[in-house]
């Protein structure tokens, strides 16, 4: 009887190289999980916006359809300041611009990331980017997480505390009062700086921070809106710039 020679083991073979981007419904879980309790308290900052848009005349349908299409805390409250019989187009996108142009800053700090990713995901993915999911994304990131869809799980989850809360605030009305004196709008800010802390690159690399920090102080008392942040966003990205040049 012949002896059947044993199979010589494989190799173990080398794990293939990582991607530097993915988007996988695992990720998607990660995120809305990760942003489930920050939701929770968007509820309450979303309840003040029904209840400031219903005392400007807006209907609840209005209400709930401007907080799903809009989903921007900041300047769906200036476009309740300016809200009028007839209120000018002009004028709003102009408040809109002035406080969302910093997410044109926070969009080019994806790019290295989102550019992997193809061009109809990634330009999704960026609709359902706030301040709050953006600085969570860029903290994990910088951990090593790859997996872009964070940003869109946590960015739905969040999406639906804020329209969630906005109904309650329209339907509820004086009934609730005003859930900002409860602290709720300082939630977010809160949690946003919190989030900022693993990406402080060190003392000797931060004066870009003080630069925007600086403008963004001194513009606020000689301009009006919120074209502070406008101003603070370029000064800071006009510094890392050239910081970043100049270490090359």
């Amino acid at each position: 009887m012949t002896d059947i020679p044993a199979e010589t083991p494989a190799p173990p073979q080398s794990d293939a190289p990582r991607p530097d981007a993915l988007f996988t419904w695992d990720g998607f879980v990660r995120g809305f999980r990760m942003a489930t309790p920050l939701a929770l308290s968007g509820v309450l900052f979303g309840m003040a916006f029904g209840v400031l848009a219903r005392e400007a005349g807006l209907s609840f349908g209005e209400t709930v359809l401007m907080s799903m299409t809009v989903f921007a805390g900041a300047s769906q409250m200036a476009a309740l300041d300016l809200w009028s019989a007839a209120p000018s187009i002009l004028v709003l996108a102009l408040a809109t611009f002035a406080i969302n142009v910093r997410h044109v800053v926070m969009g080019a700090a994806l790019r290295p990331w989102f550019s992997k990713l193809p061009s109809p995901i990634a330009h999704l993915s960026l609709w359902f980017m706030t301040d709050a999911n953006w600085a969570m994304s860029m903290s994990e990131h910088r951990k090593g997480e790859r997996d872009a869809a964070i940003l869109v799980g946590s960015g739905v989850v969040m999406w639906l505390g804020w329209v969630t809360g906005g109904a309650i605030g329209h339907l509820a009305g004086a009934a609730l009062g005003d859930p900002r004196v409860y602290g709720a709008d300082v939630v977010v800010p809160a949690f946003f700086a919190l989030m900022l802390t693993p990406l402080w690159p060190g003392w000797t690399q931060a004066w870009p921070w003080a630069i925007a920090a600086g403008v963004a102080v001194a513009s606020h008392m000689v301009l009006p809106g919120y074209w502070h942040v406008v101003a603070g966003g370029l000064a800071g990205s006009l510094a890392g710039a050239f910081a970043d040049a100049r270490r090359k």
